[in-house]
């Protein structure tokens, strides 16, 4: 570059030109382009108690992603959706007694596929305490 450092570019971002299209793309204005978002993982997303009777998960996608702006919101449902049976499966195999999946207030779309999941793998599950979640969260009880 400029300043004599090696930039590594991709393919797709290399322009053969001649003259001709040089100069006319000199007065041309060609914006930035965006840089790629990568899906880095937080791992803050699940809280256990000392006892292992009671784990708290989070499913707000700023506390799973912190890059999550250029997905859909098929792909945030989805990724949501597959961390939370993730936890339901590790919780199972370390026997809790409770899950609280916070899945947030919204419009209700997370809240209705996460109770779609919790009846498909026939777990018994009640909304969680309003007071202390605000209607955004659910129970889960295992045997």
């Amino acid at each position: 570059n400029q300043d004599g450092f090696e930039e590594v570019i991709g393919i797709n971002s290399i322009i053969i030109s001649d003259t001709i299209s040089e100069n006319a793309l000199r007065n041309c204005y060609i914006p930035d382009t965006p840089k790629q978002r990568s899906r880095k993982k937080k791992e803050t997303i699940l809280f256990k108690s000392k006892s292992n009777d009671l784990w708290e998960i989070d499913l707000h996608i700023e506390n799973l992603l912190d890059n999550y702006y250029h997905m859909s919101n098929y792909e945030i449902i989805s990724y949501q959706l597959e961390k939370c049976e993730e936890i339901i499966f590790k919780a199972i195999q370390t026997r809790v007694r409770k899950l609280v999946i916070i899945h947030g207030k919204g419009q209700g779309v997370l809240r209705n596929e996460v109770h779609n999941l919790l009846q498909s793998l026939n777990l018994d599950f009640k909304d969680a305490d309003y007071l202390k979640y605000s209607g955004g969260a659910t129970d889960v009880f295992f045997r």
